[in-house]
């Protein structure tokens, strides 16, 4: 297991984040304190201070990654050929979101079945020092970081080099993985190139719809694509979870068409079971207080019709509270939706930027609730009490939280742009709408009227949505994945 350095040393009234604890995240090791730029606000401007440090360590630091390059030279010809030793590197793992929940858990998954997989990100700038959690995922000392243009809570940042170089030393790797292409990644994968380590990159995030969403001046989004056509010149083959954002790298990013590979993410499904459903975790949140018998499962028969009685049908968003996921949309729809119905309910669940907003504009709306940031057995819960999951996004290039909630058998709607209508396929587990207002709504009233008036039909769209989130097993993805690494390891070193 890696360890940071058993000689840091803290003063009695530091501490190792001043942020609130993240679900299910333990610090084991802390790395030593070093210094750095004091953390930026955002600027358009300021990002101008990103290519000199970037160069500058690099430069500095030329002598110290020649010598690395010998030394896994020789190492490598000494370990087996179809062994392989990969590092995960993204900014953004201090951080609560997709990319990072998804990683923290693959990476656990491929070493405890005797895969060599490590976890590196830059540690979060309320961190006094880098520390490693959980045993294996390496939140690294900052040299610089800023907020994020038009994304609050999250940061660009670059690492400090000398902790990596020590780290490769004393875990040597064949392949580095980029998950963003962010001023982190710019420098590691540098520092790779020139010690002689393959690098190749995951497109997990839509940066350039990102950006046109996010920041006001135009100029960036140019600025930015450009930069992402030459990290991904960089960076192949570039890995794609579906097929959306397999044409966007050809077509806007010009990643030739053989150099993009498509692969199947993974989760752990198993934490996710429509056994939760019914169990008073709705309930928690919404107001209800506890559950009666009445609450779940209870049916009439009323003319040769069934009718679901004693409690409203459940809507919900589950994952980062922010515009770019299209949740101005949602708010929209659900406004007129919920003026038309008293039996109908959306929770919001997570934690984001533009939480603040959202809560204001529903501020007396009793159809609305917010659960908060949740993990474990409650968010799994949550995710089963749900009769429908709403995910209009569409800026994500997978879609974790729809795999999850379909795992429970929530049946899910989203935009059909983008990695989650993949994993929907058709309307046999959800339903997969362009974003217009007029669509949607007929869709919320469509799913409303199936599960109060079809129970036979909802139930087996239910069961339709579990089965196919069984497609997303960790043991399948990470099996595929590591049988391309091993190809990727013979063609870059011939062994």
């Amino acid at each position: 297991m890696p360890t940071a350095s058993n000689s840091t040393k803290l003063k009695p009234t530091d501490s190792l984040d001043t942020r609130p604890a993240i679900f299910g995240r333990t610090v084991t090791s802390t790395f030593r304190k070093m210094s750095g730029f004091k953390h930026q606000p955002p600027g358009n401007l300021r990002t101008g201070m990103i290519p000199p440090i970037v160069f500058g360590s690099l430069f500095l630091n030329l002598p110290k990654l020649l010598k690395l390059r010998f030394y896994l030279k020789k190492e490598r010809k000494k370990h087996p050929a179809d062994d392989v030793r990969i590092l995960f590197y993204s900014d953004n793992l201090d951080e609560t979101n997709g990319i990072a929940n998804n990683l923290r858990n693959v990476i656990p998954y491929m070493r405890t079945h005797g895969m060599n997989a490590f976890l590196a990100g830059n540690a979060f700038n309320t961190r006094p020092c880098g520390v490693v959690e959980n045993g294996y995922c390496l939140l690294l000392p900052r040299m610089f970081s800023m907020e994020q243009l038009g994304y609050a809570n999250s940061e660009l940042a670059i690492p400090r080099v000398g902790p990596v170089l020590r780290l490769l030393k004393r875990y040597p790797v064949d392949l580095i993985e980029f998950e963003t292409p962010s001023p982190g990644a710019w420098l590691v994968c540098f520092c790779a190139k020139v010690a002689g380590i393959k690098v190749f990159s995951h497109y997990r995030t839509d940066v350039p719809t990102y950006t046109k969403t996010l920041v006001k001046a135009k100029w960036m989004f140019h600025f930015v694509l450009r930069l992402m056509k030459i990290f991904y010149r960089m960076t192949r083959p570039v890995v794609s979870p579906c097929k959306d954002y397999a044409n966007i790298l050809t077509s806007q990013l010009k990643v030739p068409e053989n150099q993009v590979q498509i692969l199947p993410r993974g989760l752990p499904l198993e934490k996710f079971s429509q056994n939760l459903r019914g169990k008073g975790t709705w309930e928690r949140f919404n107001g209800a207080g506890a559950p009666t018998d009445n609450t779940q499962t209870d049916v009439v028969q009323s003319n040769a019709t069934q009718v679901r009685i004693a409690r409203k049908v459940r809507f919900s968003f589950i994952g980062r509270i922010s515009k770019e996921k299209n949740l101005e949309f949602l708010n929209s729809v659900w406004k007129k939706f919920a003026a038309k119905h008293k039996d109908v309910e959306l929770m919001y669940v997570g934690y984001g930027w533009y939480l603040e907003e959202i809560k204001k504009f529903f501020e007396g709306d009793s159809s609305v609730h917010f659960a908060g940031e949740q993990g474990g057995e409650i968010l799994a819960g949550l995710y089963a009490d749900s009769d429908f999951f709403l995910f209009p996004s569409t800026t994500d290039t997978f879609g974790n939280v729809v795999v999850e909630a379909m795992s429970t058998g929530t049946p899910a709607i989203v935009s059909d742009y983008g990695g989650p209508h993949d994993i929907v396929m058709d309307e046999a587990a959800g339903r997969i709408l362009p974003i217009d207002e007029d669509a949607w709504l007929n869709a919320l009233e469509e799913c409303r009227k199936l599960y109060l008036e079809e129970p036979d039909t909802y139930a087996k769209m239910r069961e339709t949505a579990h089965e196919r989130s069984l497609k997303y097993t960790m043991e399948s993805s990470t099996k595929a994945q590591f049988d391309y690494f091993r190809k990727l390891k013979k063609e870059a070193y011939g062994i």
